[in-house]
């Protein structure tokens, strides 16, 4: 993976993720989904999902040092207009917003695939506070009930 390295802050360096073959990264990305799969137990998916997914085109991965992603698209089927989701971000090493820090290369992906919006949800709750805090707008939250 050729890194391309620009300086964000005296802190912090960003390098641009770049499309990965899942099929290549599985021993590094199934254990990095379980994780995440162990942490918010209400998701449904499997491992194995995000990997049918991406190996038929649904999703991309995006790989980089500091973690992966997995990306989607959807279409808002009365105003046709795209939102660019973030289905899966992961980073190795946790609390410091690692992914926040590309919001140019999102925005910049997002504009690419003609895109409207850009999407991300979290069971974290202190994730919400700095997404507020840094341009993003809370659109919805959702409850579930399960019924008995």
């Amino acid at each position: 993976m050729a890194e391309s390295v620009t300086s964000i802050n005296k802190n912090k360096k960003y390098v641009t993720p770049e499309v990965a073959d899942i099929r290549m990264h599985w021993d590094t990305v199934r254990p990095g989904i379980q994780n995440i799969l162990d942490d918010n137990p209400k998701l449904t998916y499997l491992p194995e999902d995000v990997y049918s997914e991406c190996v038929n085109s649904r999703a991309t991965l995006f790989m980089s040092p500091i973690g992966f992603l997995v990306l989607t698209t959807e279409v808002d089927p009365f105003t046709h207009e795209k939102t660019l989701v973030v289905w899966i971000a992961y980073v190795y090493e946790k609390g410091k917003h690692n992914w926040l820090t590309h919001i140019e290369w999102f925005e910049k992906l997002a504009k690419a695939l003609e895109c409207r919006f850009i999407e991300a949800q979290s069971a974290v709750d202190e994730f919400e506070e700095y997404f507020v805090n840094n341009g993003w707008d809370l659109d919805t939250r959702v409850y579930i009930r399960e019924v008995k």
